[in-house]
């Protein structure tokens, strides 16, 4: 605004124009500070989110790794360390074998019935293979106990 504009319309109304601009300028200001904070805040989040996701991830591949489950233990197969154990955690001895072991149903898994009968502890040993040292010498990680 010019000068003759300002004498046309009065010193008061002039102030008032420019303070309804400034309040308009601040208040522009104001929701671009916020978009700029939302906007940020929400990288931040997806950021925090896909890290934790590859954490959870990793995690899961090393326990996958080197980490197995086993479970449904046989009376038979209880023996040593794994008396009163109905399922634990172990370190495997290998990399990236299978992480979960039914051992009863390696146990169930034979066709030579007869040396199952003569002596099961060793047949289950036979039958698991390579993954037998989860039985014969599990490093417990975690242990659950048959409630007595």
């Amino acid at each position: 605004m010019t000068t003759a504009d300002v004498d046309s319309i009065g010193r008061k109304e002039y102030q008032q124009r420019l303070k309804r601009r400034r309040q308009r300028r601040q208040k522009r200001r104001k929701m671009r500070v916020r978009q700029i904070r939302m906007l940020r805040m929400l990288r931040s989040v997806r950021f925090w989110t896909r890290f934790l996701i590859l954490i959870v991830a990793g995690l899961g591949l090393i326990f996958w790794s080197r980490f197995a489950i086993v479970y449904q233990i046989p009376a038979y197969a209880v023996q040593g360390s794994l008396q009163n154990v109905s399922a634990y955690v172990t370190v495997k001895q290998w990399w990236f074998g299978p992480p979960v072991f039914d051992v009863s149903a390696y146990a169930n898994s034979g066709t030579m019935a007869g040396e199952a009968l003569d002596n099961p502890y060793h047949f289950l040993l036979s039958q698991m293979g390579r993954y037998q040292t989860v039985i014969t010498h599990p490093d417990f990680i975690w242990v659950k106990y048959i409630d007595s």
